[in-house]
């Protein structure tokens, strides 16, 4: 027997020995709703003993037709012993017959042999029984359980209703005609349904060592005109400079940088996709059409460098019994519907402007190979080699540049760098004939170059056209006050103004 099932069934047996406070009832007593603590006096009985490792299925069978069962797996786990070491070590599990196919919530499945592989009664509440007794005691909407034992004959017992004593219930023998009371927890996992047992994650978190790159993601959804879709840039990758980018892009609904942090649920959340409920396990067609899977609300479809096409549908909302919004929801590959806590998603009501960084330039000041502003008139044109500041080589309409040069170079493209996409876009737009201010950037290494031109939008704001497309808008005070450090850039003895 592994170690963590002997901790286990001591636990049990502990719990059944507290519980023995309890328990006398016999025939002349009234019925169960009029008990009290006090009817009971102490009365232990040996109901029956076996290991859990030494359990190798569990049948459990309702009144009302249903049944499930489990089998022993024995899996192979890696661990770590006391030196160290990595050992592997055998370890008993049990799945769900039938459900194979399905995630199992391996921990809970195995309380169904480890909560009771011995079992002592906390009391003896009536000998010789009568079908009446049976029923005032629960046993006509009893649960029958079959433990199969290697090499010993089945446990066949049946749990009726709980009594009035807390974590109670009553119990009997197959076969036995006298009703017992046991410890409630030890009965616990008999009582609930098959779902209880299927496990809610359909995708793990994405393990440390694992380097699969999620290269697109895109998000389709009824109640919008347009899609979400997210494309993996190897150059934030190679490029970070310690910001907070994701190495994803937003190409549609617009071309936008995305916050890492913002964008994460959007882009990685395939990754620890955990449900709320179990609805229906290996559903038909008719059960997708209920739940509102032949029309989704929405469709996430999301693709690997290592060639998966995960494809994650949410069908109707409704409410759970808190009252909270959720979703059905179906992952490709998993025959089964689950419920989604609409909190813990972000597909059902993702917005750009959510996500979006703000950030409209992002190359780092000595990356820059050529910078060109233009405004009112002035046009200012640089190039520059190096690495660092340490090295960097700066010229200035041709001419190499000082210390000073360069450290003024370095403060006007920092006040560029907080050009803010306050607005998204959408639509097209009729545009001024001329724009307020330009900028082109080239990188050194020839990369992600831009082309940014500001024009008049009216009402105080002013348009962010990026490499021939609209797509924000910022306060019309920004783009003046670029304009006018540009115009200054020349006279030294002026400072920039970084405030607008």
């Amino acid at each position: 027997m592994n170690k963590t099932l002997k901790g286990i069934i001591g636990g049990t047996v502990l719990l059944a020995a507290l519980g023995g406070v309890l328990v006398f009832l016999n025939k002349t007593e009234p019925d169960p709703e009029e008990e009290s603590s006090s009817s009971f006096a102490l009365d232990e009985t040996p109901l029956w003993h076996a290991h859990a490792d030494d359990i190798n299925r569990i049948v459990v069978e309702k009144k009302d037709g249903t049944s499930f069962a489990a089998k022993r797996r024995i899996d192979k786990t890696k661990t770590t012993d006391l030196d160290g070491n990595e050992v592997t070590e055998d370890i008993t599990n049990y799945i769900l017959e039938g459900y194979e196919d399905l995630p199992m919530n391996v921990t809970a499945i195995r309380t169904l042999a480890t909560r009771a592989p011995e079992l002592s009664s906390t009391g003896t509440v009536i000998e010789h029984a009568t079908k009446e007794d049976l029923t005032r005691f629960g046993f006509d909407e009893e649960v029958k359980v079959t433990y199969s034992v290697d090499q010993n004959d089945d446990i066949v017992f049946l749990i009726g209703g709980k009594t009035p004593v807390d974590n109670q219930r009553y119990l009997r023998m197959d076969g036995s005609d006298t009703i017992y009371t046991v410890s409630a927890t030890a009965m616990d996992p008999f009582m609930e349904e098959s779902s209880y047992y299927i496990g809610k994650t359909l995708k793990e978190e994405q393990a440390d060592d694992d380097k699969t790159i999620i290269k697109s993601v895109r998000i389709e959804r009824k109640d919008l005109d347009y899609d979400f879709y997210f494309e993996y840039d190897p150059y934030y990758s190679e490029n970070s400079n310690g910001g907070s980018m994701a190495l994803h892009v937003m190409k549609e609904p617009i071309y936008a940088l995305v916050s890492g942090d913002k964008s994460a649920p959007a882009t990685h959340g395939i990754y620890g996709l955990t449900a709320s409920e179990v609805i229906k396990p290996h559903p038909t067609a008719e059960d997708d059409k209920k739940y509102g899977f032949a029309d989704p609300f929405a469709v996430v479809t999301t693709k690997t460098d290592a060639g998966d096409n995960w494809v994650f549908s949410l069908g109707d909302s409704y409410q759970n019994e808190e009252g909270q919004t959720c979703y059905y929801g179906k992952l490709d590959g998993i025959s089964c519907i689950y419920g989604f806590n609409a909190d813990d998603i972000i597909y059902d009501d993702l917005r750009a402007e959510d996500i979006i960084s703000r950030n409209v330039v992002d190359t780092f000041v000595w990356d820059i190979g050529k910078l060109t502003y233009e405004a009112d008139g002035t046009k200012l044109e640089f190039s520059g080699i190096g690495k660092d500041k340490s090295d960097y080589v700066l010229k200035y309409k041709g001419v190499e540049q000082d210390a000073d040069g360069l450290e003024r170079f370095r403060k006007l493209y920092t006040y560029v760098l907080q050009t803010k996409a306050e607005e998204i876009v959408y639509d097209e737009v009729d545009l001024p004939e001329k724009p307020m201010a330009e900028i082109k950037l080239e990188r050194q290494d020839g990369k992600h170059g831009y082309d940014i031109a500001f024009y008049d939008a009216g009402d105080r704001k002013a348009y962010i056209m990026v490499n021939g497309d609209v797509r924000f808008r910022c306060r019309k005070s920004y783009v003046e006050t670029l304009v006018s450090n540009i115009k200054i850039f020349d006279d030294t003895d002026k400072e920039f103004t970084m405030t607008w």
